[in-house]
């Protein structure tokens, strides 16, 4: 059977050792007016330069804080933040309506409007933030053995941003293999509808690298 092709970001599986995942996740700000938007299911890091501190998408080409994402990601990169982990959705509150909002992604230009609880306008984004969390992701092309422990980055999310319904789209970018990528493949999926992995579009389980993200 061929490979389902569509991609969906970096979904939660078991955590190291194979036990069940939590689903936990940490609270961080997201600044109103964001340049990029953030979508569910893609890593997260914050931004080193402009709104400083604040979250960002990191598979866009070129990330809020302006240096580039996604297939081009490196921790070699001079000021990159490392990835705090993978986004699952937002919190703030509609400047339109001033109703409290939950959804699973923020597009790019979003204005917030005050809580008026807290008296701010940032948002607040949720993000699967353990470090020993596994994820599921299709790679863009064939995976073999040798590929198994080494380090990937997503492909680009581009400008604006790669997602249907508010969910990432972006898939292993098999091509960017290079020891500071921002995953590491653990092992294939074994998904009987997306198992064959001599043919791009199979489902592979990947961690953060250590070196990428905040654990290290």
């Amino acid at each position: 059977m061929a490979n389902q092709t569509a991609g969906f970001g970096f979904r939660q599986a078991p955590t190291v050792g194979s036990t069940p995942a939590t689903g936990g996740q940490a609270e961080y700000k997201v600044k109103s007016g964001l340049g990029i938007g953030i979508f569910q299911n893609n890593p997260v890091s914050l931004q080193s330069a402009g709104d400083t501190g604040y979250l960002q998408d990191a598979t866009a080409d070129t990330m809020d804080d302006g240096i580039g994402g996604g297939a081009d990601w490196s921790t070699g990169t001079s000021n990159i933040q490392p990835i705090v982990g993978v986004f699952n959705g937002i919190f703030y509150i509609n400047s339109s309506t001033s109703k409290p909002t939950f959804a699973n992604h923020v597009l790019a230009s979003t204005t917030f409007g005050t809580d008026y609880n807290t008296g701010s306008s940032d948002g607040i984004g949720f993000v699967n933030d353990n470090p020993m969390q596994e994820y599921t992701c299709k790679a863009d092309a064939a995976v073999t053995q040798a590929n198994l422990l080494s380090t990937f980055n997503p492909t680009d999310g581009a400008t604006a941003g790669t997602q249907t319904n508010g969910q990432s789209t972006v898939k292993l970018n098999i091509a960017s293999a290079d020891a500071t990528s921002m995953f590491r493949i653990v092992r294939t999926a074994n998904d009987p509808a997306n198992n064959d992995n001599t043919a791009a579009n199979s489902n592979v389980i990947v961690q953060m690298f250590p070196a990428s993200c905040v654990s290290n």
